[in-house]
């Protein structure tokens, strides 16, 4: 077993200051966690009935997760295990922690929208998006080529066949789609604080307040985008998997001064560990059911 290993003492400075002590050790105690894996059923191409059938009679022990459509929690099998199952190879199932699946559910695509994955890969959300759509028009843009073609193999195999990827820069999008989408999601790269795990230190090696500084000014970046991209009344949801608050509180902050045609929402998350945090934003605070995750959603007034 890994040693398990300090994170930076600033680290946890910051996040006593930013939640209290007692949430601290709780992030803390989440943070040695090791989690059970779960998985997202892809209604495109089968259901929870024929999963779970197949679940029950291979005698994998699993439960549903609470007001989390199509997820369950397996607590006999590991990820691996998951991963060379047949229901996965076959696009069935897609591994997914259950914080990852909460911004999909705060921007609730349906069939028929426009929508836009602003920071899609490697597909996790988009194929998400997909599955709840059903059709419509759905663009998803990476500008990683390596994990671009981990998105094009995640939509391939989860059966998305209405989804138009471009590898490019997604704060340029705007020059082609100005005004063009009912719905923006931007999962937008952080400096991933909510998935820490001391039993491997590359998870927290490169934290630094510099490295925060840096996904801070490329958040801020995607989002006038992502901004200049919605149609008036439309939603824009935008998340993290960090728990830095220049990247989560103080962004929306910033956006709503900067863009005062918009405003934040506010929505619920079937997790009992959320904390509020500002205009209507929610933390999902790391713990034994999931990863740290932060969600705001936010509507374009419709006469911008």
């Amino acid at each position: 077993m890994p040693k398990k290993t300090q994170i930076p003492f600033q680290l946890t400075t910051r996040l006593e200051q930013q939640f209290g002590h007692g949430a601290l050790q709780s992030i803390i105690s989440a943070f040695n966690e090791k989690r059970l894996p779960t998985f997202r059923v892809n209604i495109l191409k089968s259901n929870d009935e024929e999963v779970m059938r197949v679940l029950r009679s291979e005698n994998i022990a699993f439960e549903r997760i609470k007001d989390l459509p199509h997820a369950f929690k397996i607590r006999n099998r590991s990820d691996k295990d998951l991963l060379e199952h047949p229901l996965c190879k076959n696009g069935k199932i897609y591994l997914q922690g259950v914080a990852s699946m909460l911004p999909v559910l705060a921007l609730d695509p349906q069939p028929g929208e426009r929508v836009l994955d602003l920071c899609a890969a490697p597909g996790s959300k988009t194929s998400q998006i997909a599955a709840a759509m059903k059709n419509g028009q759905l663009l998803a843009c990476d500008d990683n080529e390596v994990r671009f073609q981990k998105l094009e193999n995640t939509l391939q195999m989860q059966g998305v066949n209405f989804v138009e990827t471009r590898l490019q820069d997604a704060a340029l999008l705007y020059k082609e789609f100005p005004e063009s989408f009912d719905k923006i999601l931007a999962d937008v790269p952080c400096s991933a604080e909510g998935r820490i795990d001391l039993n491997d230190p590359r998870s927290y090696r490169f934290w630094s307040e510099k490295n925060i500084t840096a996904h801070a000014k490329l958040q801020r970046r995607l989002l006038r985008s992502a901004v200049a991209c919605l149609k008036p009344g439309g939603t824009l949801v935008y998340s993290t998997c960090t728990l830095a608050p220049e990247e989560d509180g103080e962004m929306i902050e910033w956006l709503l001064a900067t863009f005062p045609e918009l405003k934040t929402e506010a929505f619920r998350l079937p997790f009992v560990s959320t904390h509020p945090g500002p205009a209507n934003s929610l933390y999902v605070l790391p713990s034994r059911e999931s990863e740290g995750f932060f969600v705001a959603k936010i509507r374009k007034g419709a006469n911008c």
